[in-house]
């Protein structure tokens, strides 16, 4: 009796979530809702579309026994194959309609089986061109998508598969776990993400074969005779004359043997020019250098530049600074003036440019 409760409790409770693209939600629900309308006389099943504001997706929530619901997918994926004839769906381009199931991610478990054993046993038993379930969650939410596609009587097969694979704790998650709330395009966003993330994973699993396939050729190969000389290495005649001593030269004297001490103007010229040295020459360049920003009102800055300009080159000139203005932003009445170069430098152009602006504030005036 106890069993018998339970099991009208799971009839009632079933609850079987679909995700649409907002144009292909459009499609389904038709003109009026002369399409969904017709669903729902067709099927037992309760019908739920949710709506759609600035071309968010759309979700179908069907609510029914088992049997219920797998007819309903049965009759949904019929009306997308009339559809789909008549090219007015996005994935028209596919032989079979292709539907999208949210399951909470505690359940991918039982569906994917030990190592995705589920799935390719289902694709076999069940005749199904094609299942798939996403890699990560839905963002901001605890659902997964399963994504199948096949003829109307797959479909069915596979949507009563999966309710009697989840339940009962299906019923349970469902209430519980944080469901996807509609966004704008994002079916499509995590359609983009799933097939960069399959061909990232395709080209990792092509370069680790590539690699055990060049370490397999490479550990087969025979090793060439320049190898095994360098690792059975024996001194040669050469080799062991090459490790004595040189003879003593009578040009080897102590003078010319003993440390010599040059002075900064008769040291060697690869001494002087050796990378070491001209590494600090130029750190102490840079860091020689200053930096100084002024603020000009907007509508001076143009007279700051000049014609063509000509004033701001002739400050350069004269101040041997680097000066730069940073570009017009619109509502901004300020721009910002970038000094570089020498303090001496720096110094002289900051005065130069404030000097500048007070002769211009004084012609305004």
């Amino acid at each position: 009796m106890s069993e018998t409760i339970q099991q009208d409790e799971i009839k009632q409770k079933s609850m079987l979530r679909l995700i649409f693209t907002h144009e292909d939600g459009g499609v389904l629900i038709g003109k009026n809702g002369r399409h969904i309308t017709k669903l729902k006389e067709s099927t037992s099943a309760s019908w739920f579309v949710s709506r759609s504001s600035d071309g968010a997706d759309r979700l179908v929530v069907l609510r029914g026994s088992i049997e219920e619901l797998s007819n309903a997918v049965f009759a949904l994926a019929q009306h997308l194959g009339e559809q789909a004839d008549q090219s007015r769906l996005s994935e028209s381009s596919t032989q079979f309609p292709t539907l999208r199931f949210l399951f909470p991610t505690k359940c991918i478990g039982s569906i994917l089986g030990l190592g995705g054993a589920n799935i390719a046993k289902i694709r076999a038993d069940l005749d199904v061109s094609w299942l798939h379930v996403f890699h990560d969650a839905i963002p901001f939410s605890s659902e997964r998508i399963v994504e199948v596609s096949g003829s109307e009587a797959s479909l069915q097969a596979v949507t009563s598969w999966l309710l009697q694979t989840t339940m009962p704790e299906l019923v349970d998650l469902q209430q519980t776990s944080t469901v996807y709330c509609p966004t704008k395009n994002g079916l499509r966003q995590m359609q983009l993400q799933e097939r960069q993330r399959a061909s990232c994973d395709q080209h990792s699993r092509h370069t680790s074969s590539s690699v055990v396939q060049f370490d397999k050729e490479r550990l087969s190969r025979k090793r060439s005779h320049s190898s095994l000389e360098v690792d059975s290495y024996r001194p040669t005649a050469v080799h062991r004359d090459a490790d004595r001593k040189r003879p003593r030269r009578s040009s080897d004297n102590s003078s010319t043997r003993s440390t010599k001490h040059h002075s900064p103007s008769t040291r060697p010229e690869r001494y002087v020019h050796s990378p070491r040295h001209s590494y600090t020459d130029s750190n102490r360049h840079v860091s020689s250098e200053q930096q100084e920003k002024l603020v000009v009102p907007d509508s001076i800055a143009g007279r700051l530049i000049g014609r063509s300009g000509n004033h701001l080159s002739s400050l350069k000139e004269r101040s041997g600074a680097q000066i730069e203005l940073s570009p017009r932003v619109p509502n901004m009445q300020d721009r910002v003036v970038t000094v570089s170069g020498r303090p001496s430098q720096v110094s002289s152009a900051c005065k130069l440019i404030r000097d500048s602006i007070r002769s211009f504030e004084d012609l305004e005036t």
